[in-house]
């Protein structure tokens, strides 16, 4: 490992550090892990340099020039808006530390990969009762429509709607070896050659750098795209109209902890409205509310706060994250896990028209339609319930338990 300490040629305000934290991964695949210097500057502490370990000697001008270029365009442009508590829940937080570890020893969880995991029982059981709660509340609520959809979506669709500008960290595309004989027979020998067993895993990026091609498909990173794109161009039937799915959704982050809290790929159920300023208002509101609810009846302490996308590498980034906490378009509910950490496991998100401009969708008056999103990390959720509640079903709550094992009855166990 090697170390360095880079100065900012701007200091960083400590109310804006957890923002530079944020990005600080996505500067260099070799940076390994990093550490915020402060001092004073004036009468107020703030980030006068990031000292960095990586995993090959380091230009350090040019990270130097990277991190300013960061510091410059993205963090010190934005103007602070504290985070504003809006929902608490009135259980205490008793979290068990070594939940992680134990549901890798009892085999509830089994990672495959950075960021990838499988599970078992009762972790899958108690996801799919967390999930029922949150779809059945939207179709009580909204009467909302279910919906399934593929793993894959157009690049387009991401590009019409903003995503590839405001999020290209997260992006992983899809992609094929060129569809041509000798292109084939190339790859097969790269990938079959002498380097092949010394290092494995270069020699098959190398082949398919040198023989692929982007499909045009991008793997979803939300469920709601696939929404947009299925009413783009048409006018709806109603003041309001709701869509649920359940997805898995990929999101390629440049860390990953040691857990569930973060993960490549994970599982999703999103609440999309579609509609009327005032009736996609009114509905992220009183689902709000539904989520609470059933956050209190889980037994789960959490809280819930505006909130701010990760907009990244765009030049209004900024603009747009200052804007979203300022009109409050983002709220997320806060769950506590182990090791004194936080998820958030449901985002409420409100768009404005802009995605409806985006893909041409009208309400029955003829105007452009407001859109607004309530998403579900099921992994998550889960995590932090077990984390809460710990991971034997006798400690759960009575209608999670009776629920868990009527699942498994049904499946034979």
């Amino acid at each position: 490992m090697y170390a360095y300490t880079i100065p900012l040629s701007q200091t960083v305000p400590l109310q804006l550090a957890g923002e530079l934290s944020k990005r600080i991964f996505f500067v260099s695949e070799d940076i390994e892990s990093f550490e915020l210097v402060e001092q004073m500057d004036g009468e107020a502490k703030a980030v006068s340099a990031v000292r960095v370990a990586t995993r090959v000697p380091l230009d350090a001008a040019k990270m130097q020039h990277m991190l300013d270029r960061l510091v410059s365009d993205e963090i010190v442009p934005q103007r602070s808006v504290m985070a504003q508590p809006i929902w608490r829940s009135g259980y205490p937080a008793t979290i068990r530390d070594d939940t992680f570890d134990s549901m890798l020893e009892q085999g509830m969880a089994t990672q495959s990969g950075e960021g990838q995991f499988g599970f078992g029982e009762p972790f899958i059981a108690l996801t799919s009762h967390l999930d029922s709660l949150f779809q059945a509340a939207a179709q009580r609520s909204f009467g909302a429509l279910e919906q399934q959809y593929p793993s894959l979506i157009p690049t387009e669709v991401l590009a019409r709607s903003g995503y590839l500008a405001s999020f290209p960290q997260f992006l992983v595309f899809a992609g094929r070896l060129h569809g041509e004989l000798d292109s084939y027979k190339d790859f097969v020998e790269q990938v079959s050659g002498p380097t092949a067993a010394e290092d494995a895993g270069a020699t098959v990026s190398r082949a398919v750098a040198d023989h692929s091609t982007h499909l045009g498909y991008t793997l979803s990173p939300a469920v709601c795209y696939h929404v947009y794109e299925q009413r783009a161009g048409k006018c709806l039937d109603a003041d309001l109209v709701s869509v649920t799915a359940r997805g898995r959704c990929f999101r390629h982050e440049s860390r990953y902890h040691r857990s569930l809290e973060r993960l490549w790929e994970f599982t999703m159920r999103e609440v999309v409205f579609i509609g009327s300023d005032d009736h996609v208002t009114d509905a992220r509101s009183s689902f709000m509310r539904e989520v609470f609810a059933i956050v209190e009846e889980l037994g789960l302490a959490g809280h819930a706060e505006t909130a701010s996308d990760p907009f990244f590498c765009n030049a209004r980034t900024a603009e747009k994250i200052w804007t979203q906490r300022l009109m409050q378009l983002k709220y997320e509910l806060i769950l506590p896990v182990a090791g004194g950490r936080s998820v958030a496991a449901v985002s409420f998100n409100a768009h404005g028209s802009a995605l409806g401009e985006a893909f041409s969708i009208r309400t029955p008056d003829g105007e452009i339609a407001h859109t607004g999103c309530v998403a579900f990390g099921l992994e998550r959720f889960a995590y932090a319930f077990v984390c809460q509640h710990g991971l034997h079903p006798s400690g759960w709550p009575v209608s999670v338990r009776n629920s868990v094992a009527a699942s498994q009855s049904r499946r034979g166990e």
